[in-house]
């Protein structure tokens, strides 16, 4: 599998959480507690999940650097206990928005739906002939 998912979450419970879902379900993913250990990664990431209220920053902020390093075609889905606008979640290019507490087999659907749809993308915009670059 190329990439992986980022998660964005301060809550140490609920990061764990997260953990568990995605190695179940065989993802492999790179969590962040901050503003600054997300922007912090090399590699593109495959989809972000992401908290809305940061210790260091805002997850529009976040979604913002993000965007501007990835391209605007990187899925996010934002998970947060912060009610939010819908502005905020356009603001934010927010592929998905979910309020916690959340189910974690929904959001898991949605996740395999978001990076096989991001994957057919990916695929179908690169010139045909060039190899894959992942």
């Amino acid at each position: 599998m190329d990439g992986e998912v980022l998660v964005v979450e301060d809550d140490d419970e609920i990061r764990s959480l997260y953990s568990v879902m995605l190695e179940e379900a065989g993802l492999p993913f790179r969590c962040a507690p901050t503003s600054a250990a997300a922007l912090g990664g090399s590699a593109r990431p495959l989809c972000v999940i992401l908290d809305w209220e940061l210790p260091d920053g805002s997850g529009l902020d976040v979604a913002r650097a993000l965007h501007r390093r990835w391209g605007r075609s990187l899925p996010i889905i934002v998970i947060t206990g912060t009610p939010l606008q819908a502005q905020d979640i356009r603001a934010a290019r927010a592929a998905r928005y979910f309020r916690k507490p959340f189910d974690p087999q929904d959001v898991l659907q949605n996740l395999s739906e978001i990076i096989a749809h991001s994957r057919e993308h990916r695929f179908s915009q690169r010139p045909a002939g060039l190899p894959r670059a992942d």
